[in-house]
């Protein structure tokens, strides 16, 4: 498990990358790569202290009828959560198994995560395993508000059509703060 923390920390953008900017409205979503493979993030104030939105993601487990994309949570211990993803229509489902760790950079909560492979969750028939799924949620404090960046790996995997990638990623990127906000009762700013 170790190797993969270690690979996924250099695998993401140092802050020389270069964003390719989707979307400038309540939330701000942009993109890059980083040695070939895509990440983005995307940027909002949520209307609730920090230590309020950080209860969320510390109840992960619990949190899977919050999040609209996200049919289910299992939780496998020691912070290790098979997530499966309900993707539209015809598509196939996707699904990732990750360990997430929590520390702090200054003021910034941040709870990042990495792909793990878990006897518990073995690949499903018929769903796409993110088997690069990494990423992390950044919570710096804003006054009464907290900025949310959620940055994750963003490669689909599958066969799923490169033209609607953009809409896929401004979907992701704006359902996951939405939803995040939502299970604090609270409403997404636009970041000034």
């Amino acid at each position: 498990m170790y190797a993969l923390i270690i690979a996924s920390a250099f695998a993401r953008p140092g802050a020389d990358a270069t964003w390719e900017l989707l979307e400038d409205s309540t939330v701000r979503i942009e993109c890059t790569e980083t040695n070939g493979e895509p990440w983005c993030r995307a940027t909002a104030l949520v209307s609730a202290a920090s230590t309020n939105v950080a209860s969320s993601l510390e109840n992960m487990g619990t949190q899977a009828d919050v999040f609209e994309a996200v049919s289910s949570i299992r939780d496998l211990g020691s912070n290790t959560f098979h997530v499966t993803l309900d993707f539209p229509g015809m598509m196939s489902d996707r699904d990732y198994v990750v360990a997430f760790s929590k520390g702090t950079e200054g003021e910034d909560l941040v709870y990042s995560w990495v792909p793990v492979t878990h006897a518990e969750a073995p690949p499903v028939s018929g769903v796409v395993r993110l088997s690069k799924m990494a990423g992390e949620w950044r919570l710096t404090p804003a006054g009464d508000n907290t900025q949310v960046t959620y940055l994750w790996q963003a490669d689909l995997m599958g066969s799923f059509p490169s033209w609607a990638l953009p809409v896929a990623r401004k979907k992701t990127g704006n359902e996951a703060l939405k939803d995040l906000a939502h299970s604090r009762d609270a409403k997404l700013l636009k970041t000034k």
